[in-house]
């Protein structure tokens, strides 16, 4: 049986270069790995704390984390927060030879992560470690886009994950939110060409009737048309970190689903800048703030 594990990491990328190589790099890094048919992919944050949606685009996917704990800070905080309200169960922490495990006890009381098993061993160890989760192989193609660029005697290349369903050469699909019509004229894995790919593997896609400026991240290559909507309609729900004066509306951003964009809270209500998909939930994040994360909305 095939298997496809996807871990985001932070503060770790010693620990992560000894299990995979870097494959892309922008405010995100990805790293991969291949033994035989099963793969690795590690997402890092390398533009956080600066840039909160690179902490949200790379912990979107995955399915484990891999946290290094080297400071106690308000970095790890929005870790903490981020891993919640996403709920990201299950993980690693690497504690640094510094940190008094007490307080890092206390820190973590109540979150997620307080489940999370404490690391000491070597980072190859970690990949003989039982895996639970599996990948939607049946339904509907579903292909998440991260990243995208030209390539000369090739066009438009897109990669991302399949996340449901199967790619496969020659199929036609709809680039959302756009809705426009786009064709997969090749498919690569781990830089080899193949006719298709299952749910949950990395690939690199030829893209045919779209060009790189119609692309974005978190596009989503999908069999049906989806209308993106004006606005969010849901439960709202903040981090019990969060103080009470900042439960309030006004400006926020949603983020989830590899998209950051603006919009105006009112009650339980997000009225967007720019229309967007509709997604189970979405994080709202507010830039000024301390902690920036403070809640999510939930349809």
């Amino acid at each position: 049986m095939t298997v496809s594990k996807i871990y985001f990491s932070y503060d770790a990328n010693d620990f992560v270069k000894e299990i995979a190589k870097k494959h892309t790099e922008s405010d995100i890094t990805i790293y991969g790995r291949k033994d035989g048919d099963d793969t690795v992919t590690i997402f890092s944050p390398d533009k956080f704390p600066d840039k909160i949606q690179s902490l949200t685009d790379a912990m979107f996917l995955s399915q484990s984390s891999l946290i290094g704990v080297n400071n106690i800070d308000r970095s790890l905080g929005e870790i903490i927060i981020a891993s919640d309200l996403m709920n990201k169960e299950n993980g690693y922490i690497i504690p640094g030879n510094n940190i008094e495990p007490s307080l890092l006890d206390r820190l973590l009381k109540g979150s997620v992560m307080e489940k999370y098993q404490r690391f000491n061993g070597k980072p190859m160890e970690l990949l003989t470690f039982p895996w639970n989760h599996s990948w939607e192989t049946g339904g509907k193609t579903s292909i998440l886009i991260d990243h995208f660029f030209m390539v000369k005697s090739v066009g438009t290349v897109a990669l991302g994950f399949v996340l449901s369903g199967k790619a496969a050469k020659h199929q036609s699909l709809y680039l959302n939110p756009s809705g426009k019509t786009v064709q997969i004229r090749s498919i690569q894995m781990n830089d080899i060409d193949v006719d298709e790919a299952p749910a949950g593997s990395r690939v690199g896609l030829a893209l045919k009737n779209v060009d790189v400026d119609e692309l974005e991240r978190g596009c989503i290559l999908e069999e049906e048309k989806r209308k993106p909507v004006e606005s969010i309609m849901g439960e709202v729900i903040y981090h019990r970190a969060v103080p009470e004066a900042m439960r309030t509306d006004g400006e926020v951003f949603l983020a989830g689903h590899m998209r950051y964009q603006r919009g105006f809270l009112k009650g339980n209500e997000v009225v967007m800048d720019r229309p967007i998909l509709q997604e189970k939930e979405y994080l709202l994040i507010r830039p000024n703030a301390k902690p920036r994360i403070i809640g999510k909305i939930k349809l």
